[in-house]
């Protein structure tokens, strides 16, 4: 590539066109050799064509004129060179271009330049013993010659100069052996030709050396653009008028040359192989369209980033709004009843109470302090998951254990109401690597939701593994159900679907019970789902991913395999 700066030599266009060697320092003069070649190698046919035409009306002119004449071995002469030109065509056609060359074939036919120049000004000698038309005819065949090469092969000044100089001196060599007044005057003329010759190859020259040097910049530049776009991770490209690409960077054909693109600007982004582009386009005059793509990927991720947190912040504050709305109610009405209660038996009291009120009114304050209790240990336990250490070390838990302990505690004499309305099935040769204490608090807050469901009938919990899904615990009531948009807010904290009229009973809790075990199980990778009808009843479905199971070996098994493989299918068609 074009280094940017071209190395300027110090020689001058005199130096160059004798010098022996073809310059090949810099990427311009690489350049200029290899069009110098191609320039040659195009007009060798046409330049063949012209000296057989030329030779053919010289010969013609000379025998009309001079009647004796030697003009015939000139004709072969000419011919002969005429001939290597014709075989050096034949030999490069259909030959490919050549993307650099040597130089030989540039000095070779430079010699044949000087051969050709020598046997087309050697005409004089040929013509006869009439000296002053020899020189005349001469003259008028050298100098047309040349012109016509020089017009030709602008690029290629060292062989026109070659040519022209060989065939003035095989003239100037006729006019010294002729020693006429005719030679000399044709000499002089021939040399102010040569001038001229020499100073127009040289303007043509320099002006083409320029050129070369400008297109050379003008590729650096471009290069250096598309590099420095390249480095920006941009994608670039500048269009024709018909919509067309004329350039392109390497990040534009990878992204958007596959795909129909329009020349005009788009003010959203735009989402292609995984990333987002800013796109602006410029129509330059008597240019074209330029069309870059910013990526703006990173800007994006950050505002979707901000409009994630803003919406958390949103749903926190609603949640704080629900929380409070809720909490007035919950903490308000056993306060009012504290306060009223206290105020009736207090010793600032008018009122006339018997000791047996007095109890009764000491009973309903102690009855709504254990309401307030139970309702601030709700909140506080929910608090606690917010810290990091709040799940124990995963170890291998028998989920068969786990749940007769919950079921065994939720039917002691504390919780009798609960005694006989639980029907356990689970298999004994299932476990599962997760937090017990969590799996367990999990297993209560779901039976106990269902337990308070108003089920007339025992609440069914089942366990067993289903293929493609893991191990599934279900717990199934016949309870008053929910509707869907009960069913929507089930685990929000705080969120009960108690009836407006039903008595508040602090064993039922305060709406944290689904909440807390949707947490604690997003928090081990396990998943709960509810299913709910209305009048019918609702299922609730804790699955353990296969990830997570160790099944134990059958014989250790205490329930039969079939009642195990029985429950899978039931919950598999349950689960839907």
């Amino acid at each position: 590539m074009y280094s940017g700066v071209m190395a300027k030599q110090k020689k001058s266009f005199l130096s160059y066109v004798t010098g022996n060697t073809l310059p090949r320092g810099t990427a311009v003069d690489r350049l200029i050799l290899l069009q110098q070649h191609l320039d040659f190698s195009r007009h060798v046919l046409v330049m063949a064509l012209i000296m057989l035409v030329n030779t053919v009306g010289a010969s013609f002119l000379v025998r009309r004129w001079v009647p004796d004449t030697n003009i015939d071995i000139w004709v072969a002469l000419n011919l002969g060179l005429a001939l290597l030109l014709v075989v050096d065509f034949l030999l490069k056609r259909g030959r490919s271009a050549p993307k650099q060359v040597s130089g030989k074939y540039l000095r070779r036919s430079e010699f044949l330049a000087i051969l050709f120049g020598m046997a087309w000004g050697s005409l004089p000698f040929f013509v006869g013993p009439d000296e002053n038309a020899a020189m005349i005819m001469g003259g008028l065949m050298i100098t047309p010659m040349a012109a016509g090469m020089a017009s030709m092969l602008t690029r290629v000044p060292r062989i026109v100069l070659r040519y022209a100089l060989a065939a003035f001196a095989s003239s100037a060599a006729y006019s010294t052996y002729a020693q006429s007044v005719t030679g000399v005057t044709i000499c002089l003329m021939m040399i102010v030709f040569m001038i001229a010759l020499y100073l127009g190859a040289r303007s043509s020259y320099m002006v083409y050396q320029s050129d070369i040097d400008a297109t050379l910049k003008a590729e650096e530049s471009r290069d250096l653009l598309i590099g420095a776009l390249e480095a920006s991770h941009q994608a670039f490209a500048i269009f024709d008028e018909d919509g067309d690409v004329i350039v392109e960077n390497q990040l534009h054909k990878k992204v958007f040359s596959s795909s129909e693109d329009s020349l005009e600007p788009v003010e959203k982004p735009i989402r292609r192989e995984g990333m987002y582009w800013q796109k602006s386009v410029q129509h330059i005059p008597n240019v074209g369209t330029v069309v870059v793509y910013a990526d703006v990927t990173r800007i994006e991720e950050a505002r979707s980033e901000i409009e994630h947190a803003r919406n958390e912040a949103e749903a926190a504050n609603e949640a704080k709004t629900r929380f409070l709305g809720s909490m007035s109610a919950e903490l308000k009405v056993p306060l009012d009843v504290i306060s009223a209660c206290a105020g009736v038996i207090g010793s600032s009291s008018n009122i006339p109470c018997s000791e047996e009120e007095v109890s009764s009114y000491a009973d309903k304050i102690g009855e709504q302090a254990v309401i307030l209790s139970s309702t601030l240990d709700g909140i506080i336990n929910y608090t606690r998951m917010e810290r990091e250490d709040y799940l124990a070390h995963a170890s291998e838990v028998s989920v068969t254990q786990s749940i007769q302990n919950v079921v065994r505690k939720l039917s002691d004499v504390d919780n009798s109401r609960f005694a006989d309305r639980l029907k356990v099935s689970v298999p004994n040769n299932l476990s599962a690597d997760m937090d017990e204490n969590s799996f367990e608090i999990i297993l209560r807050n779901v039976i106990k939701n269902a337990l308070e469901s108003g089920s007339s009938t025992p609440i069914v919990v089942k366990a067993g593994m289903v293929s493609g899904v893991g191990l599934v615990v279900m717990v199934r009531d016949r309870g008053r159900g929910m509707t869907q948009d009960v069913l929507e807010k089930a685990f929000e904290p705080f969120f009960h679907s108690r009836p407006a009229h039903q008595k508040f009973d602090h064993t039922a809790g305060v709406g944290l019970g689904l909440s807390v075990a949707r947490r604690l199980a997003d928090a081990q990778g396990l998943r709960i789902k509810l299913r709910s009808e209305p009048g019918r009843g609702t299922t609730a479905f804790i699955t353990i991913p296969e990830t997570l199971v160790r099944r134990a070996p059958k014989d250790d098994a205490e329930t039969s395999p079939d009642a195990a493989e029985v429950s899978a299918a039931e919950l598999r068609q349950n689960m839907g």
